[in-house]
């Protein structure tokens, strides 16, 4: 397991955030996660976390999954999500992604939250749209400038 570097302005991942989320991401053999516990400020309503924030989480595991098995960023061009169960305030999960397919213009990742007990939050099919290496790199530089 390896801790991907986190970077200073992203609103997930992102140390030097102060309305940020400042996830760690971990890279495994085959898979990108990040342990998640919501905040107050988080909530929808009624101790529910807001399905936005889900989709964000869910999002940007998916862009560090890509980037840890190409060693390219991409941008989102759709995410879908699937929303199983609530999730409330305090409790903890796990997001994970995982590398489906390589299509050389569209990579398809998909993602997941499972929660502390082993139930499924949600999850997530992203196609991702490649960054050429030029601008890949020029993106990590300014992520982490």
């Amino acid at each position: 397991m390896t801790q991907i570097p986190n970077s200073k302005s992203c609103f997930v991942c992102g140390l030097d955030n102060p309305n940020g989320l400042r996830l760690t991401f971990h890279s495994g053999e085959d898979h990108v996660w990040a342990e998640f516990i919501p905040q107050s400020w988080m909530v929808g309503y009624e101790n529910v976390i807001h399905g936005g924030l889900i989709s964000t989480v869910l999002d940007e595991v998916v862009i560090w999954t890509a980037f840890q098995s190409t060693g390219r960023f991409a941008v989102t061009a759709e995410l879908k999500v699937r929303f199983r169960k609530p999730l409330h305030l305090g409790d903890r999960v796990t997001v994970q992604g995982k590398f489906k397919e390589d299509r050389s213009r569209l990579w398809i990742v998909t993602a997941e939250m499972i929660h502390q007990e082993g139930y499924k939050i949600a999850d997530a099919e992203a196609r991702l749209m490649p960054l050429n290496q030029q601008d890949s790199d020029a993106f990590r530089q300014a992520l982490y400038s």
